[in-house]
């Protein structure tokens, strides 16, 4: 559970700047490791109040963590975000207080040259930067969406417009979908996300592909299938059918004869379109025989005849 910043330096809510600085600066000097020699939990209080005060001590971010409460901002914000922008050397330098200990409990190293600021890795719980302190890249943060497409837009590419809020109102995308595109695969739309109040920058946004599903195709791997009717005489004597693709075209299919039911027919690269160099799918066709519904006198009479013959 997330601790109160307020309570942590023990003010209120409504505390002023002078109020925090005045707060933070008497618990840093109780709790400094300096003072506290090999006390854990000393030095976790310290790091504790460093955090509430780098956040309540910025307008923005103090702004942020009275909007989300605790919880909600430890959620959304890392420690990076949390700790950018704060110079550490400024205050402890003001307060009377050394910065070595920083390489220490931070997780930094001091700079080439014998300088007196530090680096920092930010694979470590905390972050840097501002004052005394070099900055190093941070990636950018992602915000994930899930995109439903039609399986007619994921086999054949289509663009999409849609809506998002950027946190800054709404902003129209246009996404390109390409073809042959599966569900579960991601499309990364560079600095398209929400802003972070905190640093400024946009977040990648990842969209995630869900196919939905088709009234009369289905996916199996990269080929497509689907079912054709066809009359019970075309499918013992031979015949043909007429079939639409998922693009459209109209393409006439020959029924051999004796073809069992369920038998398939394949059209070759009629499915989904290969990627890496892999060869396009093929659209299968599943034969289903249509039984006859209403005979007439004399269609009884030919399957009356039919079965005297053992069929």
């Amino acid at each position: 559970m997330a601790e109160d910043y307020y309570k942590l330096l023990g003010v209120a809510k409504n505390a002023t700047k002078d109020e925090l600085k005045k707060a933070f600066r008497k618990l840093a000097m109780k709790y400094h490791p300096d003072k506290n020699a090999d006390d854990k939990a000393a030095e976790e209080k310290f790091k504790k109040i460093n955090e509430a005060y780098a956040v309540l001590s910025n307008d923005e971010k103090r702004k942020q963590y009275d909007m989300f409460g605790a919880e909600g901002f430890s959620r959304k914000f890392s420690q990076e975000d949390i700790f950018s922008g704060f110079d550490f050397g400024s205050v402890f330098s003001e307060f009377g207080l050394g910065n070595d200990i920083f390489s220490n409990l931070f997780g930094g190293r001091r700079k080439p040259g014998g300088g007196g600021g530090f680096s920092f890795d930010f694979g470590s719980p905390f972050g840097g930067g501002g004052g005394g302190f070099q900055r190093q890249p941070r990636r950018p943060r992602q915000e994930e969406l899930e995109l439903r497409v039609s399986l007619e837009d994921a086999v054949l590419g289509a663009r999409r417009r849609v809506q998002l809020d950027t946190g800054s109102g709404p902003e129209t995308l246009d996404i390109t979908i390409p073809q042959g595109i599966e569900s579960g695969k991601k499309l990364r739309l560079r600095g398209k996300g929400s802003l972070d109040p905190m640093t400024g920058q946009r977040a990648d946004l990842i969209c995630k592909i869900k196919v939905e599903p088709h009234p009369v195709f289905e996916v199996k791997g990269r080929d497509l299938a689907m079912d054709a009717k066809v009359p019970l005489t075309d499918m013992v004597l031979g015949g043909s059918v007429e079939i639409t693709t998922l693009d459209g075209s109209q393409i006439k299919l020959k029924v051999p004869a004796n073809s069992k039911n369920n038998s398939l027919l394949r059209v070759k690269g009629k499915g989904i379109l290969g990627s890496k160099g892999a060869e396009d799918g093929n659209l299968l066709v599943r034969l289903q025989a249509v039984l006859p519904a209403n005979l007439d006198d004399n269609q009884k009479r030919l399957f009356e005849e039919l079965r005297e013959t053992g069929l």
